[in-house]
């Protein structure tokens, strides 16, 4: 196999390491994704045998991202520019193009993820219907949770992760609609110092100012929400056309 060229993208102290495997073309399948992201992650894991590995595909043309496996281009692309010299690079930054940022998209996805990482806690069943109604069912959702009064987020389920994977969500979201795009834990955590201790994993976090933040979100989220063109995921590239900053 041709070694693949590959990119490190992310927070400098990140437990897992972070990765993007560019190809010529994206596979079809979800399973054809699947099955090709883990045979080069294979061929690159002596290198990197201390952390674990999280693969991802994109193609790149022209120096910036035109399709992604996982996430969205814009976001993908212009985390790869702007955290490329938090870590030590076999190749050279792939990236040279930013793409503009999709604020509605960014809002969809976190909300769907946000809901994603709270569906094995005792709002199960609510969940589960919000994740496959539209976005008012979504929205409906997150504002009969509190984060305050969950007991379990669900058997063999780390709290400490979900709490950090929900800050980070709401961090990056919330400062890209006040125009600023944030990509590591350092850069939220230097902006919304109140979500720290989540970023950071502290044990005894409480969860008040975390509901605090939630509430944040989901106001913008509605306010956003009557001008949207689109209110289901989409793929970025489908609904922008791809001209880089």
């Amino acid at each position: 196999m041709k070694p693949p060229i590959y990119q490190i993208f992310g927070s400098e102290n990140s437990l897992d390491l972070d990765l993007v495997f560019f190809v010529e073309e994206m596979p079809e399948t979800i399973l054809e994704k699947l099955s090709l992201s883990k045979k080069l992650s294979e061929s690159i894991t002596k290198f990197y045998s201390e952390k674990k590995i999280n693969a991802n595909l994109a193609v790149q043309r022209n120096g910036h991202l035109v399709e992604v496996y996982k996430g969205t281009t814009d976001e993908l692309n212009n985390a790869l520019f702007y955290t490329y010299q938090n870590h030590h690079q076999k190749f050279g930054n792939q990236i040279t193009k930013l793409l503009v940022r999709d604020i509605d998209l960014k809002f969809l996805r976190s909300t769907r993820m946000i809901l994603s990482f709270l569906s094995k806690s005792e709002h199960r069943i609510l969940i589960k219907n919000a994740l496959k109604g539209n976005l008012d069912e979504k929205i409906q959702a997150l504002e009969k949770i509190d984060l305050n009064q969950i007991s379990s987020f669900g058997k063999n389920m780390n709290h400490l992760d979900i709490l950090k994977s929900i800050a980070f969500q709401l961090g990056q979201a919330i400062s890209l609609h006040e125009g600023k795009e944030l990509y590591t834990k350092n850069e939220i955590a230097n902006v919304f110092p109140d979500l720290k201790k989540y970023l950071l994993r502290e044990e005894n976090s409480d969860f008040e100012t975390l509901q605090k933040w939630l509430s944040i979100f989901i106001m913008i989220l509605k306010s956003r929400s009557f001008i949207m063109k689109n209110k289901l995921e989409y793929k970025y590239e489908d609904k922008n056309p791809i001209a880089p900053k």
